[in-house]
């Protein structure tokens, strides 16, 4: 007997009502024998960490969760604390003129090689000497890729390594980190990349040595055929049926995000009183009503979430203009404002560089002192200001390339559609106050 959360929702876990989609699951599945590393990008909450844990067992597999804070160097530590190699710590070189290849963090590694937590599966030894604990320690940088994947092959390393949240990162670790993907790439260490963005190509256009080296897979779209083997698997694991009416509402209010449509199955049936697989002849849910509770719960949800995280992005970090007589420019609190006069309609496609500057020009309290430098400052470091503020997942994303800002959080749609956004630009709290 499953529980409606097991079924329905977005979990941590794997819900009972995946569907596999062919032109994705079987894709990803097929790049996990190319020998390529894979990218799995597309917006929050649309299956990226479903799928991949589908194939690629997380607790089988070396799991790094990213943040702007987060080091390459972080990276390659935690990659060898999980498969139980001790590090030793030495010096930190900072000579900038050294050559990449000395610069970093100086390392040992104690490898255990014989006995228990034995890494060389390939030794033989004798009963009486399977006790025995053997270790070496090997010296290495623990900034240097090729450092680390010559480790990883001493203790014949098999699994692949799981970068969640790459799009954390700054976008000068983005770029140092797609150069050594090549290295490990030609090394057999495959890792696979899960970020939030929606351009294809985004790790060779870091590096163009990662051409055919490097496989993409957006999770995006969902189209309404998904969505409706979706309804229907999970419906009979509860052992229920919907009529079209609510399966039609709930679809239409899901703006193409699985994450917002297993979120509203699991308020409509929890509003039907239906907490687990239903007995006999089960359920049918017919009322309008229940869809009805759903949408209001979560537009309430979502609501609360992402006034709180506006309100935050909007705050900001202050800077000061050299001129300490002026009021500060307050730019993130000016483009919330312009995201709320922009609604669903105006971002669904994505915000221009232009257009936005134009629209905070056009109600700032200092246009004249809003300079090209200074909206680059506000766009380019959003990821770091929205983690700052704790807003995760991040709602929007600046994307240089394109001059482009898109909404990354498919529960942001949901919001945007249904909220009156004059009403929330009205009282959101002023910075100058």
């Amino acid at each position: 007997m499953a529980q409606l959360s097991e079924v329905f929702g977005v979990s941590p876990n794997q819900v009972l009502s995946y569907v596999e989609r062919n032109n994705i699951d079987e894709k990803f599945q097929r790049f996990l024998g190319t020998g390529n590393h894979i990218v799995v990008y597309g917006a929050s909450k649309q299956g990226k960490t479903a799928l991949v844990s589908r194939y690629l067992p997380y607790d089988e597999n070396v799991v790094v969760r990213l943040t702007p804070n987060t080091n390459i160097s972080d990276v390659y530590a935690s990659i060898l604390r999980q498969l139980g190699i001790e590090i030793e710590i030495g010096s930190e070189s900072e000579n900038s003129i050294s050559s990449s290849a000395t610069v970093g963090v100086k390392a040992k590694a104690k490898l255990l090689l014989f006995g228990e937590g034995e890494a060389n599966a390939s030794a033989k030894l004798e009963a009486g000497d399977k006790q025995k604990k053997i270790s070496k320690t090997i010296p290495f940088n623990l900034a240097v890729a090729q450092d680390i994947s010559e480790l990883l092959h001493t203790i014949n390393f098999d699994k692949k390594v799981i970068l969640e949240n790459f799009h954390y990162l700054d976008e000068e670790k983005q770029r140092e980190l797609a150069f050594d993907l090549r290295t490990f790439q030609e090394t057999g260490i495959i890792f696979v990349i899960l970020g939030v963005w929606r351009k294809k190509d985004k790790l060779r256009n870091f590096c163009t040595d990662l051409t055919d080296r490097v496989d993409d897979i957006p999770v995006e779209p969902w189209v309404e055929l998904d969505f409706r083997k979706v309804i229907r698997k999970g419906s009979q694991e509860l052992n229920i049926s919907i009529s079209e009416s609510v399966i039609s509402r709930i679809i239409s209010n899901s703006f193409g995000s699985i994450g917002v449509l297993q979120e509203l199955l699991r308020e409509c049936c929890a509003a039907a009183g239906v907490t687990e697989t239903c007995t006999g002849d089960g359920r049918h849910l017919a009322d309008d009503s229940y869809a009805d509770a759903a949408l209001s719960k979560k537009c309430d949800d979502y609501r609360e979430n992402h006034q709180q995280d506006l309100e935050l992005l909007a705050s900001g970090n202050v800077t000061h203009s050299k001129d300490k007589e002026k009021v500060p420019l307050h730019l993130p609190y000016y483009l919330v404002r312009v995201i709320a006069q922009k609604g669903y309609d105006g971002i669904i496609g994505g915000l221009s560089r232009a257009d936005i500057t134009d629209s905070i020009k056009a109600m700032h309290h200092r246009p004249e002192d809003v300079r090209p430098s200074d909206m680059s400052n506000l766009l380019h470091n959003l990821s770091s200001l929205q983690f700052k503020k704790k807003i995760n997942p991040p709602l929007i994303d600046y994307d240089k390339g394109k001059r482009m800002l898109f909404a990354i959080d498919s529960t942001f749609f949901y919001f945007l559609k249904n909220s009156n956004l004059a009403q929330f630009e009205e009282e959101l709290p002023s910075p100058m106050e």
